[in-house]
């Protein structure tokens, strides 16, 4: 008896023990969600693989009193889980049906990296595994099929995709909404931090800066000497805080309301809020308007590319599936 039939014969006892008049039905810890090929995919590995994503929407509803928006997505999530799962198998099936080879060298490498990139050591693996009940043999199992699903992805979907000028200009008319941008203020800004100053101290600051600023001085070496915000430590930003758009800004709204009345060169008075001091300086204004082709052809290029490699995917394993023995419980 092969794999699936005896996976089969012994789901089909289980359904007929629970049948039985004047027998509960079994307590299964951890029932079958589905089978392929001979491959069998528990509910818990597939609550293993949505853990993170479950976790997320739980902090994003639940903790909000949202129960039944967490449910329906915890079940969108799930379902989803699964049919990752699923093809990840099939795909992991074709390589072995194949007769591809993998040395366990190359899957020493691949483990070696992701420690280095997501652990930085072996010991920080050891304890975030052991906190998330995994063992090194199966996480060293899933980097491999994450490996080999990978380079049979690569293998089987073409990466070097063309997409014509005709495709990207249709694609651009017809989704102009999609490069549009709002009224949007380039801002560079300096923060002083109350917490890190004394009690008085901040306006103190802030408005020596600014009598320096309005005097003519460089508004980003002035970031450089005054500013308390992290920004300024991480490659010399010199307090600048890029293009902002008035809507969805991060912006607090008392330093919003001056950067988008303000003109082109102006320079805000001294923002005094809960927890920091503010100085803003406007150094570009532009309007709402649609971004032109020429400024977001490699982002429509983009966009369409990974458009076609999902089609191909989807093609690929709809072939898989066709091929595949495949049962839902």
């Amino acid at each position: 008896m092969n794999g699936k039939r005896l996976v089969l014969s012994l789901l089909a006892v289980v359904s007929l023990a629970g049948a039985l008049p004047g027998r509960a039905a079994p307590q299964l810890l951890n029932g079958v969600a589905a089978v392929v090929n001979d491959a069998v995919i528990t509910f818990d590995d597939v609550d293993q693989y949505t853990k993170r994503a479950v976790e997320a929407a739980y902090r994003q509803y639940a903790a909000r009193g949202q129960a039944t928006e967490f449910e329906e997505r915890r079940q969108g999530i799930m379902h989803d889980g699964l049919e990752q799962l699923i093809d990840r198998n099939l795909v992991l099936n074709e390589f072995k049906t194949a007769g591809y080879n993998l040395p366990e060298s190359i899957i020493d490498d691949v483990v070696a990296a992701r420690v280095k990139e997501a652990f930085g050591d072996r010991l920080t693996l050891t304890k975030t595994l052991h906190l998330r009940n995994q063992t090194y043999e199966s996480f060293r199992k899933d980097e491999r099929d994450a490996f080999i699903v990978a380079q049979m992805t690569i293998k089987n979907i073409n990466q070097n995709l063309v997409i014509s000028p005709k495709k990207i200009e249709k694609f651009y008319a017809d989704n102009q909404e999609k490069y549009r941008i709002g009224d949007r203020a380039k801002v560079r800004m300096i923060l002083i931090d109350k917490s890190r100053h004394a009690v008085g101290e901040p306006k103190r600051i802030a408005d020596e800066a600014r009598a320096k600023a309005v005097a003519g001085e460089d508004f980003g070496k002035l970031a450089d000497e005054f500013s308390d915000d992290a920004r300024r430590f991480k490659g010399g930003l010199r307090g600048d805080q890029g293009w902002v758009e008035n809507k969805d800004s991060d912006l607090r709204k008392e330093l919003r309301d001056f950067a988008f009345k303000a003109k082109d060169g102006d320079i805000s008075p001294v923002i005094d809020t809960d927890g920091a001091v503010f100085l803003l300086k406007v150094e570009g204004r532009e309007t709402a308007r649609v971004r032109p082709l020429t400024e977001v052809r490699d982002d429509v290029e983009a966009t369409l590319k990974g458009m076609e490699r999902d089609r191909l995917r989807k093609q690929w394993i709809g072939r898989l599936r066709k091929k595949s023995f495949i049962r839902y419980f």
